[in-house]
């Protein structure tokens, strides 16, 4: 990776920080946490949730004590994120694709084809572009303390391999509740449906959509491809994660936790990144041994895709507020004038 996480780090506690909760709170109090999410628990995230929790007990010497609840288990991301901002819940690191409820500006990570290569991702996040988005984010009581990769989305359904844009016309396709997803899909001439992620298999399973849109690790760890006979790998979006902490309970610990916080929380950054990277190969390799069949659409057919959904950008600088600017950020960090 080129940029160094030092750098996140620097930048990440020069952010304002809240207040100290008063109250008589020592060092020896003990904080008894939650992290939720909604993945499997042996993806790269859900090894990442458990080694985050694992080291910042032992890093505080059990000052803070993480219970992890994976698979859905307290409610989807959106859920979850709200749960954070009532103080129910400490950790989530939601896929950016629910967090344009809290923070429009998210929405950026949704552009469609916006990063072309995990070299100009990592940039991004660990970059200006994240710097802005912690902002806005910590704006709304919710504190980024680390970006987490999910990798490419492929599409499967079980109507017609997808080859050109043209063969989107008519598929009902989940997406999430991202307004900016939806915007792409009906670009395509397809019908975006928001299902909730817990529910996604059964919707599949009984026809309620024809397919999805997902990285690989959840294709293959959810088991979409089993009720699934097309998948395209068009690494069209970006799947990443925000991981964050409620403000609320940040800002209640003493000076020397949230250090260990930060440190933790960007160490296992660092370790997620190359888990993930290590995860999606092998899982397209197991996909590629099962029933479901695998298409690698050409340039020139991703260019119908391309230019079908460049609309988009055009909405996301002209609707969202500061646009413009978190678009030249995006531009600058893959070398646009």
């Amino acid at each position: 990776m080129k940029t160094p996480i030092a750098c996140f780090i620097a930048v990440m506690l020069l952010l304002p920080a809240m207040q100290l909760v008063a109250g008589g709170q020592g060092e020896e109090d003990v904080y008894e946490t939650t992290f939720a999410h909604v993945v499997s628990a042996d993806t790269a995230k859900g090894q990442a949730a458990e080694r985050f929790a694992e080291l910042l007990e032992e890093r505080s010497d059990g000052r803070i004590r993480v219970e992890v609840f994976p698979d859905s288990q307290l409610g989807n991301d959106g859920e979850i994120t709200e749960q954070m901002l009532l103080g129910d819940i400490e950790f989530n690191a939601p896929f950016t694709g629910v967090l344009p409820s809290f923070a429009e500006q998210t929405q950026l990570f949704d552009l469609p084809f916006a990063f072309p290569d995990i070299d100009t991702v990592y940039d991004a996040m660990f970059g200006e572009v994240g710097e802005i988005m912690a902002e806005y984010l910590q704006e709304q009581g919710l504190r980024t303390i680390g970006f987490w990769d999910g990798g490419y989305k492929a599409m499967t359904n079980n109507v017609r391999e997808i080859r050109t844009v043209d063969d989107m016309q008519g598929l009902r396709f989940r997406v999430s509740q991202s307004p900016l997803l939806i915007q792409q899909f009906e670009a395509m001439n397809a019908s975006p449906l928001d299902i909730p992620f817990a529910e996604l298999f059964t919707a599949l399973q009984q026809g309620t959509v024809d397919g999805q849109e997902n990285t690989l690790a959840n294709i293959y760890t959810r088991q979409f491809f089993e009720v699934q006979d097309y998948m395209s790998l068009t690494n069209h979006g970006y799947l990443g994660y925000i991981f964050l902490v409620s403000e609320q309970f940040y800002a209640s610990l003493p000076e020397d936790l949230q250090q260990i916080v930060d440190e933790v929380a960007l160490e296992v950054s660092d370790w997620q990144w190359e888990a993930a990277a290590d995860e999606n190969e092998e899982f397209l390799d197991r996909l590629r041994e099962g029933d479901i069949q695998i298409y690698e659409p050409t340039e020139d057919e991703l260019d119908t895709f391309r230019d079908a959904t460049a609309p988009v950008y055009d909405h996301f600088r002209d609707n969202i507020d500061g646009g413009a600017d978190l678009l030249q950020a995006l531009y600058d960090v893959r070398g646009f004038e």
